[in-house]
């Protein structure tokens, strides 16, 4: 576009167009004080929020606060890792196992379980309480097998046997019948 152009184009203008330009003024920015306001308002919401966050913390935090329990079972490979363990010998019977298991009571390794394929179960503890696990159980007999009184027990149709020897505490789930090598095989590993 040449200027002879642009002139004839600016002349072709509506009179009215060019006095509403002439009177345009810019708008003014917000008065300062409103714009400082605004920002301090800002302010004053971020600071009374973390106010709250942090006073107001034990809001995230679950009440009461999560407690760690340790599993009260270690399974074991071997007897002797479970010996390990009990610090005390757990002689097993000549069946074929299929789990052996330390049972830990505040901390601490207390009790060696065996359970045989068969079902049934040995557990040996130190104290004299009855480990077997079974509450209500009804005494049938009661045993001396080489000096130590085994209690024959039963409890809705199973049968086992507890007893206590040398500071320890047995119980046998199964055929009671075993008890007495069981008792054996404890001596000899106590002494040996």
């Amino acid at each position: 576009m040449n200027e002879k152009k642009l002139l004839e184009a600016v002349g072709e203008v509506n009179d009215s167009y060019v006095e509403e330009a002439a009177g345009y003024r810019k708008s003014r920015k917000a008065p300062l004080w409103l714009r400082w306001g605004a920002v301090a308002a800002c302010l004053c919401v971020a600071v009374l929020g973390g106010s709250l966050l942090l006073r107001g913390g034990e809001w995230l935090t679950p009440d009461p606060a999560p407690v760690e329990v340790t599993n009260p079972v270690i399974s074991v490979a071997t007897v002797e890792e479970m010996e390990k363990y009990l610090d005390f010998p757990v002689p097993v019977l000549d069946k074929e196992t299929a789990a052996l298991s330390v049972l830990v009571a505040q901390g601490y390794p207390v009790l060696g379980q065996v359970e045989y394929a068969d079902g049934s179960l040995y557990r040996v503890q130190y104290g004299s309480e009855d480990v077997s696990g079974i509450y209500g159980g009804e005494t049938v007999e009661t045993r001396d097998v080489d000096g130590v009184q085994v209690e024959c027990r039963t409890f809705e149709g199973s049968n086992y046997a507890v007893w206590t020897d040398e500071g320890f505490s047995f119980s046998y789930t199964g055929d009671v019948s075993e008890v007495e090598t069981l008792i054996g095989l404890f001596r000899q590993a106590a002494k040996g």
